[in-house]
């Protein structure tokens, strides 16, 4: 809820034990028609308004306005089975009023008359002044710079033994200081009908040059948010496969190697005008210049895996079998290994396995 920032304007009482708020929403749409739909909506969470011990609450204390307008084609054509283009506007606010995103996006997705799907859009976002109240964790707001962010994707024919899928996405912001480019093939296998399996590859390459680096108090007592430049890359691999047994017994498989690993650099800390239009103007040199010198990085790598085997012994009655395994390390260095050596490393590394079973009894016959 963040009631402690700085320029956050609302009465923080840390002795307090229970918050209390409201919700509301107001929606106007049509959804029906042969072409046009379309729909706008207006919500409002307050500070206080917190459900997480019933749900997931991201975050309160916000508002926000989105509109959308789709066109939508079920007619088959002459080059395609079904058309729908989207355009979307929507606009957020804390409840004091701070302004924290204005973005325009659309979106086209096409189904070929051979059931292949293609998939494209884009977004323009942080249009105007705004600001991140979150980025430096519990700090001041920060300015944001615009960004736009296109992607595209394409599905193969899910009627077919062999699917393939293609995703791409990009990003630049920040003035120049933030790029992601992420890269997701996947293909999916129908060796029968009681056989499938899918692999996935994710691939993503971020530079980001107001990465949040850390909150340090020093010996006066005054608080220094530090960011720094991250060139991070994430690499993984998820796998699945389910076997149909008999139609009282199932066998999955599914397992995911993941690496992640990155170098600071550029370490700065906020300046008394994080709300500056100017990059530059909202940070400073970092106040401790040995921590500047070498902030240093990280390489975190992790496998899961799972093997669940369910069968209906009796009508009603299941057995489950599960074993898990996984392994896990952490560095503060990002190494010199590529993602081949990285994988090495993280298959030697010692494995947790775990194995459960469960067995239910339906007593009411």
């Amino acid at each position: 809820h963040y009631y402690q920032r700085p320029d956050a304007g609302l009465p923080y009482d840390s002795t307090r034990t229970v918050l209390a708020g409201d919700a509301e929403e107001l929606k106007f749409a049509k959804v029906g028609g042969r072409h046009l739909m379309f729909e706008s909506a207006l919500q409002r969470r307050s500070p206080g308004f917190e459900i997480n011990e019933i749900g997931y609450l991201q975050r309160a204390g916000q508002q926000n306005w989105s509109t959308w307008v789709g066109y939508f084609d079920r007619h088959v054509r002459k080059l395609y089975q079904s058309f729908q283009w989207n355009f979307n506007w929507w606009q957020i606010w804390t409840t004091e009023g701070l302004p924290l995103e204005r973005a325009f996006n659309t979106n086209a997705h096409i189904t070929l008359r051979n059931n292949w799907s293609i998939h494209a859009g884009g977004t323009l976002g942080q249009l105007g002044a705004t600001y991140d109240d979150r980025a430096a964790r519990g700090g001041p707001a920060v300015r944001q710079d615009p960004y736009i962010a296109p992607w595209f994707g394409i599905n193969g024919d899910d009627r077919r033994h062999i699917v393939p899928y293609l995703w791409v996405n990009y990003f630049r912001g920040g003035a120049g200081h933030g790029h992601r480019v992420s890269v997701s093939p996947e293909l999916d296998l129908k060796l029968s009908s009681r056989f499938t399996a899918s692999a996935s590859v994710d691939w993503e390459k971020n530079d980001n040059g107001y990465q949040w680096y850390g909150n340090e108090t020093d010996s006066l007592g005054v608080t220094h948010y530090g960011f720094a430049r991250l060139r991070q890359t994430t690499e993984g691999i998820t796998a699945r496969l389910n076997y149909t047994i008999s139609p009282t017994a199932t066998l999955q498989v599914y397992a995911q190697p993941f690496i992640s690993k990155g170098t600071y650099s550029d370490l700065r800390e906020l300046s008394a005008t994080p709300r500056a239009a100017q990059y530059d103007q909202r940070y400073q040199p970092y106040y401790d210049a040995a921590t500047a010198a070498d902030p240093g990085g990280f390489n975190y790598k992790q496998f899961r895996s799972n093997v669940v085997f369910r069968w209906e012994y009796m009508p009603g009655s299941i057995l489950f079998v599960v074993w898990s395994q996984g392994r896990q390390a952490s560095s503060d260095t990002e190494g010199t290994a590529g993602f081949g050596g990285d994988l090495r490393n993280l298959f030697d590394l010692p494995a947790n396995n775990t194995l459960l079973v469960k067995v239910s009894y339906w007593l009411n016959r």
